[in-house]
């Protein structure tokens, strides 16, 4: 009874120590820490008082086979623990869950059976795999060495069954045991002298065991084996202790470590008891600073969402979606908190989790100025939005679109059979057409098609969009997309159609015009020009032949103008030339040549100012050019001056310049030289004005570019065109 006695004391005395440890100054998360030890150390006395008076242990594990070395240990109800009360006490002193506390009992049991190592391993994957956790080695022995390292307990039959049934193993003397099961060839590999393993349960369920290998005590742990048993189970309650230290962490880290800000508050006193480090840190208070708030400070900085009119209005838990907390420097951090009331005996506590939505907020309000601008950019375009689903005809639209057809947006009805009534029946079936032939390869769509509004107008519509949902057979089952009011555009349309007949028509007048001139008008023109030279040679009455010299110069001037307008009309109903690779330099001698009689006339005198081939892509008509070219620098030169042509390398074309030394031509002036019946002067030179047109096309038909320039090298012009290199 004096041993009962003293355990009773014992435990008395952690009673009352725990009792008075919340008024004797040390802070909670200590005092938790304290308790769970002193509540440790109630449940290992518990045990050391079933050992030592009552515990009846279970029989180790006996093999099949009969004088088996491994046996079954002998009934030690009536045998006493080696430690008394105060080495109990010791022992207890170094565990708090931790892992040197677990260590220290591994190490008390490999000084008590006198062991080579001492391990607990941890059952894993439905306890098909031992993985070790700790190990104490007997200084001097090879600590790595693990005995079932990469081996599946499925190669330990005989081990793995007892431990499964709660049951330990005890083989006295591996070397002498001669079964060939699996366990012991693998034993014997990796172990000497003797094994035991000890089963490892917490509610009931085995999650582990302690393995001692080569214990030199075999026969005292046979006999006593209590004192093992009592530190198999202590080392269990500190494994157990360790676990669920382990995970209170755990959970505790996560909670401070967590995105969100968590906060506990006794609804009663509306005293803060606990804010995770995630809030204390960007709210700028520390936890003892949040948990010394008085009410109305605290709700200040968080707000009064434990306030009994929640809990009324909302019950055991609610959501805000818009509210904020204060910093403790003054600024405001939007966010969404989720409150849930809860009752715990007769105290009621309040958990908030708040997520910081400032992003969101930013987000969103992002998303609202591209809502706006897209909002105004729809109302600039002029375009009516839509979304229908297939399946339940359900029509989504903008006001925009509902205007289109003549109705408000709260009239129009959101169906998409309403609007199938409105289109045109010309083109209903088209239209229907189109929208049941969307397939997942050619998801978008556009057509144009009339209907007829709520006030019976007619409007075109372009429809422009994409189907966005697709059902199990591949259909459209959801189509979204645009509408443009293009009313306008068809009547513009139409009225250009009626211009272009009519340009038409124009056109054709002209070609007549041009067949006119060319057949019906050069012929009579061509006949004058033929009696008049005839009478010229036979007439000898000066006034006579005076008069028939002025019939022959207009007859002329009407030829000229004749063929000039018709080469013109022929180059202007021309898009395309066949072209051919000729040497421009030829070209240029043949041109000047055929001027021979004009130049000398006026004594001009023609320079070429290149030498060598310059091979250029072109069409026979360039030496009209060519020819104009030179033709106008002996109308506008002087006698006696000169006329120079130059062909310039411009990379990929050719540049042919003719400079005269004529009057020039104003800046004013050199934009207009090129248009048709243009002409800057008309100074003693006779002309139709198409000269320089004609000179264009020619140029926009080879590709290339025409231009006039003051002459550099003094008085007088330079014109040119740029020609494609062959």
């Amino acid at each position: 009874m004096t041993s009962w006695s003293k355990e009773f004391y014992a435990m008395v005395l952690i009673f009352m120590l725990s009792a008075i440890l919340p008024y004797i100054g040390i802070n909670a998360n200590t005092t938790l820490k304290i308790e769970l030890v002193l509540i440790f150390c109630v449940c290992v006395f518990v045990i050391y008082i079933s050992v030592n008076h009552s515990f009846n242990i279970s029989k180790i594990v006996d093999s099949a086979i009969p004088e088996s070395p491994v046996s079954q240990a002998p009934d030690i109800s009536s045998h006493s623990s080696r430690y008394e009360l105060p080495e109990i006490t010791s022992l207890l002193s170094p565990l708090s869950g931790t892992e040197d506390g677990i260590i220290h009992i591994l190490s008390l049991i490999g000084e008590l059976t006198d062991c080579t190592r001492c391990s607990v391993y941890e059952l894993q994957g439905t306890l098909n795999i031992a993985k070790r956790r700790y190990f104490w080695t007997k200084s001097g022995a090879d600590g790595e060495k693990d005995v079932f390292h990469n081996y599946k307990m499925k190669m330990f039959p005989l081990i793995f069954s007892s431990i499964k049934n709660k049951k330990s193993v005890y083989i006295r003397d591996i070397t002498s045991v001669k079964e060939a099961t699996p366990d012991i060839k693998l034993l014997q590999a990796q172990v000497k002298i003797s094994f035991i393993a000890i089963p490892i349960v917490d509610d009931g369920d085995v999650f582990g065991f302690i393995a001692i290998e080569d214990s030199q005590k075999t026969v005292s742990l046979e006999e006593e084996p209590s004192d093992l048993i009592f530190l198999s189970e202590l080392l269990r309650l500190a494994i157990v202790q360790k676990k669920f230290i382990d995970e209170i962490s755990l959970f505790k880290n996560l909670i401070n470590r967590s995105n969100d800000y968590i906060i506990v508050i006794d609804r009663n006193t509306s005293k803060l008891l606990d804010a995770n480090e995630t809030l204390c840190a960007q709210a700028g208070y520390s936890k003892a600073e949040f948990m010394s708030m008085e009410p109305d400070i605290l709700m200040d900085a968080v707000g009064n969402f434990w306030a009994g009119a929640f809990f009324e209005a909302c019950g055991s838990s609610y959501l805000d979606v818009d509210s904020s907390f204060k910093t403790k420097d003054g600024k405001k951090i939007p966010v969404e908190i989720n409150v849930t009331f809860i009752a715990h005996g007769d105290s009621e506590y309040v958990l908030a989790v708040a997520r910081n939505i400032i992003e969101r907020k930013e987000r969103e309000l992002v998303l609202q100025k591209i809502r706006d601008r897209v909002e105004l950019a729809l109302n600039g375009a002029d375009l009516g939005i839509w979304d229908w689903d297939v399946a339940t005809d359900e029509l989504v639209f903008n006001t925009r679109w509902a205007e289109m057809l003549g109705y408000q947006a709260a009239s129009l009805p959101p169906n998409f059979k309403s609007i199938t009534g409105m289109i045109h029946e010309l083109e209903r079936d088209k239209v229907i057409s189109v929208f049941r032939g969307i397939k997942q390869s050619l998801p978008f769509f556009e057509e144009e098609f009339r209907v007829t509004t709520r006030n019976n107008e007619i409007k075109w519509l372009l429809v422009r969009g994409k189907a966005t949902e697709f059902d199990n057979e591949g259909k459209a089952s959801r189509l979204t997309g645009t509408a443009m009011d293009i009313t306008q555009r068809k009547m513009s349309e139409d009225h250009l159609k009626q211009y272009a007949d009519k340009l038409q028509r124009s056109n054709e007048m002209k070609e007549l015009f041009t067949d006119i001139l060319r057949h019906d008008l050069l012929n009579p023109a061509g006949a004058i020009k033929g009696y008049t030279e005839l009478l010229l040679e036979i007439e000898n009455n000066e006034r006579k032949k005076t008069m028939l010299e002025r019939i022959q110069k207009s007859d002329n001037k009407l030829i000229d103008m004749i063929d000039t307008a018709a080469k013109f009309a022929k180059l202007e109903s021309q898009d395309e030339l066949e072209f051919s690779i000729m040497d421009l330099g030829d070209l240029l001698r043949n041109v000047t040549e055929s001027l021979r009689t004009m130049l000398e006339s006026k004594k001009i005198e023609v320079f070429m100012r290149f030498s060598g081939v310059h091979s250029s892509s072109v069409n026979p008509i360039v030496e009209e050019v060519f020819a104009n070219f030179l033709t106008n620098a002996v109308k506008y030169s002087s006698e006696n001056t000169s006329i120079s042509i130059y062909i310039f390398d411009e990379g990929g074309m050719w540049k042919v310049a003719v400079s005269d030394q004529g009057e020039g031509i104003s800046d004013a002036d050199k934009p207009y030289v090129f248009d048709r019946f243009k002409r800057v002067t008309k100074k003693g030179v006779k002309g139709t004005g198409l000269g320089l047109a004609i000179v264009k096309r020619i140029a926009e038909l080879h590709h290339g570019d025409v231009g006039v320039e003051d002459n550099p090298e003094g008085k007088g012009s330079r014109f040119w065109i740029l020609l494609n290199k062959a």
